[in-house]
């Protein structure tokens, strides 16, 4: 796969993938959070935001792997 093309599929997804995660984690907060306390607001935002930093780190090192035979090798200026 080319770099060119991982990049793009992983544009897309990370923007399709965000949304859709985004959305459902309001929607679980509006569900269960409402009338708690606020250091369980803190919490639960803070869990979700680790995962998906977790999520998003692992679709950005996807992204950026060189093709095969190319991982030690630099580009030279002529």
């Amino acid at each position: 796969m080319t770099p060119r093309l991982r990049k793009l599929i992983g544009v897309t997804v990370f923007v399709a993938g965000s949304l859709l995660y985004f959305l459902f984690t309001i929607s679980i907060a509006l569900a269960r959070l409402p009338g708690t306390e606020l250091w369980r607001h803190l919490l639960f935002y803070l869990v979700i935001t680790l995962i998906w930093l977790v999520w998003a780190g692992i679709l950005v090192k996807w992204m950026l792997k060189p093709r095969p035979g190319e991982a030690g090798q630099k580009k030279r200026a002529a």
